[in-house]
């Protein structure tokens, strides 16, 4: 897998490229061999997986069903926010709830993709058709400009 030279902040100013760049880099790669390149870059179809996850965390934490209904009308109604900056609020609120859980969010995040790389692709592709089958599947490829 190719990896990351290096990242480019808001600022402009060249950095060096951290472990967690190089695990995204390779988990892309790793979504693209289980998913194809088209889901693996569709930002809408992450999206989705992305919220499934969330909702999924909520559940674990025992958050009420009936409130984050509630909440994802209040989050549409409010203006789209940008992409980057959203994905900054989940990464401090993710750090966040790790704390308040005594979880090492690295840690974890390490330990899924360990588990995630030792199954059979083909898993995860029945999983994902599974998915798509129930009607869980947007077939849009966008780009961060599109979002």
């Amino acid at each position: 897998m190719d990896r990351i030279e290096s990242t480019s902040s808001s600022d402009g100013v060249q950095r060096a490229p951290t472990d967690r760049d190089t695990r995204q880099a390779e988990t892309h790669a790793w979504c693209v061999a289980a998913f194809g390149d088209h889901d693996a870059r569709s930002i809408p179809q992450r999206g989705l997986r992305l919220a499934e996850e969330a909702i999924e965390t909520a559940q674990a934490c025992g958050c009420d069903p009936a409130m984050l209904h509630r909440l994802i009308d209040h989050v549409y109604a409010k203006p789209v926010g940008e992409l980057a900056k959203e994905l900054g609020g989940l990464g401090v609120t993710l750090l966040a709830l790790a704390e308040a859980a005594g979880v090492s969010a690295d840690e974890a995040e390490r330990q899924e993709i360990d588990r995630v790389r030792a199954k059979p692709l083909s898993h995860f592709a029945a999983r994902n058709a599974a998915k798509a089958a129930a009607g869980f599947h947007v077939s849009a490829v966008s780009g961060p400009d599109d979002v």
